[in-house]
């Protein structure tokens, strides 16, 4: 590898420190309380090259976050959903990235999350719920999708935070199948339903 290779790695290396090291602390404290002091000595990396990559703390968590949120939109974008056929690979896909990524998970779905932050995940959900939705239903049922909707992202939301609470004791198939059982018995009820909402 060449030398501009390495350094781009050793670069790469030292910013993976410092976030992981952010996210460390952000397991038991508030971000308002983490001062680069402390972060540099956890991770053993000097405060001026700490201050070369990022502002403050502040800045730190926000290209985190922002990290988190393009990689899970990519993983999102990643496949077309015609049907319901198409759903379990694709929620396997969703929750192995999740559990890649479960000291991230454990920080952003907890107490000491950023709830702006917190809020446009789901709405990220959201909206690609509705994309599969428009495929799949009746494209004028806006209201039964909205509210269809809600309850699910609100549901996976949760299910998401106690499947790290168990520290993962389904694997990403396993939790997926539970979350497709509970997806498409909904489906069907919301298709079937003679609810005055429509």
């Amino acid at each position: 590898m060449n030398k501009s290779g390495d350094e781009n790695r050793s670069v790469r290396n030292t910013k993976k420190r410092i976030q992981d090291g952010l996210l460390t602390l952000l397991q038991k404290k508030q971000i308002n309380q983490i001062t680069v002091k402390e972060l540099t000595e956890l991770v053993d990396v000097n405060r001026g090259t700490f201050y070369f990559h990022y502002t403050d703390v502040y800045d730190l968590l926000y290209k985190t976050e922002e990290r988190f949120f393009n990689d899970f939109n990519t993983v999102l974008n990643g496949t077309v959903l015609k049907s319901s056929d198409d759903m379990y690979p694709y929620l396997v896909e969703i929750f192995s990235f999740l559990e890649k990524n479960a000291n991230m998970c454990r920080i952003f779905f907890s107490e000491n999350c950023d709830m702006k932050f917190f809020n446009d995940i789901k709405a990220l959900v959201n909206e690609r719920c509705f994309a599969f939705r428009r495929t799949s239903t009746d494209k004028s049922d806006n209201k039964r999708t909205a509210l269809y909707n809600a309850f699910v992202v609100n549901g996976c939301v949760g299910l998401m935070q106690r499947w790290l609470e168990d520290d993962f004791a389904e694997t990403p198939e396993e939790i997926s199948q539970i979350v497709l059982d509970i997806i498409t018995s909904g489906v069907d009820v919301i298709n079937t339903s003679k609810s005055s909402l429509v």
